[in-house]
């Protein structure tokens, strides 16, 4: 996709020499936002694994993946997108169906419309990859997202479990057609 600016914010497809960079952003944002939900093991455990720079390189390798950064007019990354073929535990999915995986904000960068922006791209990924769904989960507890999420038509179709380590987590599992 070729680079945008939104209110002094470039967006722009991550590259290998984001990767550090865009794993330190997935590992403060995911913290910000949970680690008061967590045993400090268990979110380390999680963070090690799931926000790892090989975890992103890999991603940003894989042609298969849609990554995403939003850096400030200085450079400083501030939010990432995330989607992938459908690695969520949906039950009877379209074949060609692809997901959200993640998409964060950082603090300073937040009520900017950079979430939603991610969540009209994703939509418009998903198309252009002749998806006929897109998946997404979404903390049970986490009601800002899910009613994002909702305004673009995202619909509840069900629940699983998500380990951080050792704890277990309540998640949604949304579903759009398209």
């Amino acid at each position: 996709m070729p680079e945008q600016d939104v209110s002094n914010i470039i967006v722009r497809d991550a590259i290998a020499s984001d990767i550090d960079a865009l794993a330190t952003l997935s590992r403060k944002t995911f913290s910000d936002k949970f680690a008061h939900l967590y045993r400090a093991e268990d979110l380390k455990a999680y963070l090690e694994t799931a926000h790892s720079p090989s975890f992103y390189g890999e991603a940003v390798a894989n042609p298969d993946f849609h990554v995403r950064i939003a850096e400030t007019a200085q450079g400083e990354m501030g939010a990432y997108l995330v989607c992938s073929p459908l690695e969520l535990p949906a039950e009877n999915a379209a074949p060609d169906a692809v997901e959200l995986m993640r998409v964060y904000v950082d603090t300073p960068l937040q009520g900017q419309g950079l979430g939603t922006a991610f969540v009209r791209e994703t939509i418009d990924w998903a198309r252009r990859r002749q998806a006929s769904e897109l998946y997404l989960s979404v903390f049970s507890e986490n009601t800002d997202a899910r009613r994002l999420y909702e305004r673009f038509g995202f619909e509840k179709v069900g629940e699983f479990l998500f380990p951080v380590g050792q704890h277990m987590d309540l998640e949604f599992l949304m579903r759009k057609s398209l």
